[in-house]
């Protein structure tokens, strides 16, 4: 049993204008052929690690072909995804003499500069090359905004239950499972669909997914059930088949198919008002803060959140707790190079005026200039979880800590992961001594920071990954659309 694999994977948040080029994937992650398997093997929490865990074990060959992945931003440059979709098909062309399945580690919610379905004309690509005959699995992220061309051209597509993400590793066994039993007994599944008129916020609420996971959990104990999934959705991209569906894959059986997709979708427009975080003002927030004991306190800012697509360099946090004058608190972290680089030749124990912030978000970020010493000066290397929860060296470039007031300012060259408290500790900053901390992390720190955080306070904060619907000017999307618009749901017209 042979099944090539392959993996392209972005989040494009459309309202950003800062654009991925083929640079942010070499500095994530852009490997190809065996480098996959030497990377991917053993790794618990990602996908293609989960899939060949279950290949060793039902001794399926992969054949490995390109696995390329960027931290949320702008659209993908024209350029970049032509590179990497030539690779990846060229690859798959060569092998499809020789193979028995395709598994796409894709995320779904990925927009270029030229299309706004590129998952779902890769997937069509694939099916033009291995034709129709050999089964197609996708894996895709919980925030996929699933199109009819990528159902039309897979066989089945399987997603995240969890957000923060701690799954990824066993959806890709769970995938690699269904391959493997539509090869070795010839099935055709059946997948349908089920589409919301609804946008749901990114970072959302723990209480309606698990009423989901349980639904999830109940289907797939169903024999004749291969899997079950929910999307929320990518609400940050301006497309037309933006937003959150329901997606039922059964052995062969339609009308089953059919009749559990729309009960599955039902129960998401029932749980509609429930999705939203409860967030609070950032005066409501410090006043919160500072009357609780001890700490820290996690203050996430969801606006300018790295894994939505916000530029990291909205100073909203810096600017609130200066005029509040909160001490003991640490920024986690400000994005500006230039900044970086002014104190670094300062030095440190030097003071120095510097203006911090609005350089990559010149749309949501008001740049602040502050007086403060420099107290590290860093490579910005630092061993600890990426965003899959996995132990690598992770580089923020050159990073420095300006103390400002009592404020601990971490000013990074880069965007990547900083969820780790290893992060801070890198630069001699111990998190439990500290009151507050902001975080640009969105759910993430609920994961690394759960033994350490006293209490987590969420704010709808300015920037490009802001959950505010109707600040934004969507020209593609289909109307009526909630909570955008009053609207009784009808599944008749959005049904696939």
């Amino acid at each position: 049993m042979r099944v090539v694999l392959g993996s392209i994977w972005h989040e494009s948040n459309t309202f950003s204008p800062t654009k991925t080029d083929l640079k942010c994937f070499k500095e994530n992650q852009l490997l190809f052929d065996n480098d996959i398997l030497d990377y991917h093997r053993g790794r618990k929490n990602t996908e293609i690690g989960g899939i060949l865990e279950v290949a060793e074990n039902k001794h399926i060959e992969i054949i490995p072909t390109v696995s390329a992945s960027a931290i949320p931003s702008g659209p993908i440059t024209t350029a970049a995804f032509k590179f990497l979709e030539q690779n990846l098909l060229e690859r798959i062309q060569k092998a499809k003499q020789q193979i028995d399945g395709v598994l796409s580690v894709l995320h779904g919610a990925m927009v270029t500069e030229d299309l706004d379905d590129p998952e779902g004309y890769l997937l069509h690509r694939i099916r033009e090359i291995v034709g129709s005959s050999i089964p197609i699995g996708v894996t895709l992220d919980h925030h996929a905004n699933v199109s009819r061309q990528m159902v039309e051209n897979a066989d089945f597509l399987i997603g995240y239950r969890t957000h923060p993400h701690v799954d990824q590793g066993e959806v890709g066994q769970q995938a690699a499972k269904v391959m493997s039993f539509l090869i070795e007994n010839e099935v055709k599944p059946v997948m349908r669909m089920r589409k919301l008129p609804a946008l749901f916020p990114g970072e959302s609420s723990p209480k309606p997914r698990a009423k989901l996971v349980q639904r999830i959990e109940e289907l797939e104990r169903r024999e004749e059930i291969l899997s079950a999934s929910f999307f929320i959705g990518y609400s940050l991209a301006d497309i037309k088949e933006v937003g959150s569906c329901a997606i039922v894959v059964t052995r062969k059986d339609k009308q089953l198919a059919e009749f559990e997709a729309d009960r599955f979708a039902q129960l998401m427009w029932k749980l509609r008002n429930e999705f939203a975080l409860e967030t609070v003002s950032i005066d409501e927030g410090i006043e919160q803060a500072l009357g609780t004991s001890g700490g820290p306190i996690l203050f996430v800012d969801t606006g300018d959140c790295f894994w939505a697509g916000g530029g990291g360099d909205v100073p909203f946090f810096l600017q609130s707790f200066l005029k509040k004058g909160v001490k003991n608190a640490v920024i986690a972290v400000i994005v500006d190079l230039e900044a970086v680089n002014k104190c670094i030749r300062t030095g440190v124990g030097k003071r120095l005026t510097v203006t911090v912030g609005g350089k990559l978000d010149q749309v949501n970020a008001k740049p602040i200039t502050v007086t403060g010493t420099v107290r590290v000066i860093s490579n910005g290397k630092y061993w600890g979880k990426d965003f899959q929860f996995t132990e690598k060296e992770i580089d923020m470039g050159s990073a420095i800590v300006l103390d400002v007031n009592g404020i601990g300012v971490v000013i990074v060259s880069k965007r990547t992961s900083i969820h780790d408290p290893a992060m801070l500790r890198s630069l001699n900053i111990e998190p439990k001594d500290k009151k507050i901390i902001v975080l640009k992390d969105g759910l993430l720190n609920l994961v690394t920071y759960k033994s350490i955080a006293k209490e987590t306070i969420f704010f709808n904060s300015p920037g490009f990954a802001n959950w505010d619907y109707c600040k934004r000017s969507y020209q593609k999307i289909l109307r009526p659309i909630f909570p955008l618009d009053p609207l009784s749901l009808s599944f008749s017209n959005r049904a696939n």
